[in-house]
This record gives C-alpha cells, structure tokens and sequence, in this order.
C-alpha cells in the first residue's frame, strides 16, 4: 500500500449480520498500524434485517476528517447480502474490487414461494452486467464459517479476503485487533475465520 493517500472501504449489510463489527475490526487494524482511520454508518430500519451501509476510511501517510464518501469513490465495497450490494454498488469505482457473500435475504413472501435461490442468480447475474467479473469477488463467506462452528463468523472471512486482495494491513496488525475484540470462544472462531477467509484464493 502506498504512502499519501486514503482508501476508501463500503461495507453493505443487514442487520444482524456483523457488518458494523466489521467496519470496527479494520478500523482498529488501521490503529494498529499506526494508519489514520475515520468510520460512519447509515441505518435502516431499527430492526434486524434493516439495511446497514457502513463507511471506512484508512489514511497512510495522509490524514482523513471525515469518514464518508459519495458515489464512485470506494475501492473495496464488501457486501454481505446480494441485495443490499445490487443497492450499494454505484459507489464502487471503475477500478474498485467488490466483495461478495452469496447470501440473500429476500421479503418473507418470496422465500416462502421457493424462489430465493433464483432471485439470488439473477441480481449475481445483473451486478456482473455491471462490474468486471476479473473485479468481483463472490465468496461463500457464510458456508465457509458454518463449517468452522458458527455462521456469524461470516464478516471475519469477508475481512481475509479483503485484506489479501488489498494488502492493507499485515496479518498480525488484523490478528491483533481481532484478539482485542473477541473474547474466548469467539475470539478463537474469528481468527480461524479471518485466516480461512484470506486462504480462499488459493482455493480458487
């Protein structure tokens, strides 16, 4: 990462989800590394399942005063509902990398009526229309935490992939934040989590 300039990080989520424990773990990973941070968010509905936009802002080497940022500005936006990115997207860049967890949450309606598995393929299908498949990164953030013991694990492998695709941080600086958030046996979970997250490429 070089010198004198801000990333600019979009985290896209429901509520419930960890989406703003993730804006907080890379916040506290940019403190670790000596790196200005700023983070805000905007709420939906004040409920679980309302949507959750989360803003990150990591300063090297230049600071940063405000922790939001317009449309077309994101480097990394991270989603973890495929619905809630089909609404976020406009704020990636043209050169931007998107990161997304194949969950979808769609009105109790449709779920009932069996058709959220092919809703999800056609809003996947829409959002590549629009980015650069060599610019998305599709993950099964979910899957892959469940199988290490609890699906809200999920945001911690979201937080590998980002940050071996973005290289910002050193992974002992991430470690080190997620050790001081987690306690006990979620603290072990997250770890494992975040190393199994940034090992997915490779598993590609």
């Amino acid at each position: 990462m070089s010198e004198g300039r801000v990333v600019n990080i979009l985290i896209s989520s429901v509520g419930g989800q960890g989406g703003l424990t993730l804006s907080r773990i890379i916040a506290l990973s940019a403190v670790a590394s000596g790196y200005y941070v700023r983070t805000g968010e905007t709420l939906g509905m004040a409920q679980r399942f309302g949507s959750v936009v989360s803003y990150v802002r990591v300063g090297v080497g230049k600071k940063v005063y405000s922790p939001l940022f317009d449309v077309n500005e994101a480097h990394y936006v991270v989603c973890m509902e495929v619905i809630e990115c089909a609404r976020t997207l406009k704020y990636l860049r043209d050169d931007g990398v998107l990161i997304l967890d194949d969950v979808i949450k769609p009105p109790t309606s449709m779920s009932l009526a069996g058709k959220s598995s092919s809703l999800k393929e056609q809003v996947i299908k829409q959002i590549l229309e629009v980015v650069k498949p060599e610019r998305v990164v599709v993950v099964p953030a979910r899957d892959i935490a469940s199988g290490l013991g609890s699906s809200r694990g999920a945001n911690m492998v979201l937080l590998g992939v980002l940050n071996r695709v973005s290289g910002l941080f050193d992974n002992g600086k991430v470690e080190e934040a997620i050790s001081s958030f987690f306690e006990g046996r979620a603290r072990e979970l997250s770890l494992r989590a975040y190393r199994e997250g940034y090992k997915y490429l490779d598993k590609r």
